[in-house]
């Protein structure tokens, strides 16, 4: 059965080899990264990734550096590593609080490539009315050039770890409606926005969102891939969070599932969403 694996982290080089420094200078990074014991990978160790899991194709993102500079280098190789290997496909990332600058980023990573804007996170500020604002004005460029959004939304509840956020879930559903076109995954199954759509009105609001799978061995124990199986199985896409996790670590405990079940999560959401960019 063919894998796609939709929530990948690379970092060019030079970033991994200035962690430290790096770190010091931007707080969610340091968050995430600022510890030698935090997993960093690079392109080759990407490569090594998908041929070890057998994975056909991969949504690798980036990160929402404060320094222009740093946003430039890790887009640019980020589009570089997917010109060659078509597995790779290229998600940017942009200046988050900056809109001239930012939306100016995203332009410029369209014309070379670019297939969506990820992984979005405030892990410093978390995101309120504020952010939910600024990213409005951000997306334009998404939702012209058709192509797909990936933000970081983690659980509120429960134990805390480095880049858990404050999140207000009635401004990222305000902001979800607010752009009906624009095709959106939740990471990390939303932090549990995915159990609203239990509600209609959520449901109706929310067509164009997805869910990952990233990170959930950390979060819920593995009833939770019953329940995708039963009601999600059309919104859930597969995501290891690589080099967090492998994509080995979650398929043994999705054997349970029915084989086309499975197909969907583990390849036919993504393929079909990503078909439409």
């Amino acid at each position: 059965m063919p894998l796609i694996d939709a929530h990948t982290h690379v970092f060019p080089e030079e970033v991994i080899k200035n962690r430290s420094r790096i770190a010091e200078n931007d707080r969610g990074f340091g968050l995430l990264y600022g510890q030698p014991s935090s997993r960093m990978a690079d392109g080759d160790g990407l490569r090594t990734y998908l041929n070890k899991e057998g994975i056909s194709k991969a949504i690798v993102v980036g990160f929402p550096f404060h320094d222009p500079g740093l946003l430039a280098l890790s887009n640019d190789y980020l589009l570089d590593l997917s010109k060659g290997d078509d597995r790779i496909v290229p998600f940017v990332m942009s200046d988050l609080w900056d809109e001239k600058r930012g939306v100016g980023e995203i332009e410029r990573c369209i014309e070379k490539g670019a297939r969506g804007l990820g992984e979005v996170a405030f892990y410093s500020e978390g995101f309120s009315v504020e952010q939910r604002k600024g990213l409005d004005r951000l997306v334009a460029p998404l939702e012209e050039a058709n192509l797909i959004l990936m933000m970081h939304i983690n659980e509120q509840v429960g134990h805390w770890y480095s880049g858990k956020a404050r999140i207000d879930f009635a401004e990222m559903a305000a902001f979800v409606e607010a752009h009906p076109r624009l095709g959106i995954i939740l990471s990390h199954l939303g932090g549990g926005l995915c159990f609203y759509e239990f509600m209609p009105e959520f449901k109706k609001a929310f067509a164009n969102v997805r869910y990952d799978l990233a990170a959930v061995p950390f979060l819920y124990n593995n009833e939770v891939y019953g329940f995708v199986g039963s009601f999600l199985r059309e919104k859930v896409l597969f995501g290891s969070d690589y080099p967090l996790l492998p994509a080995s670590r979650y398929l043994p405990a999705m054997r349970g599932l029915e084989e086309e079940v499975r197909a969907k999560i583990l390849y036919g959401n993504a393929e079909e969403m990503l078909g439409q960019t």
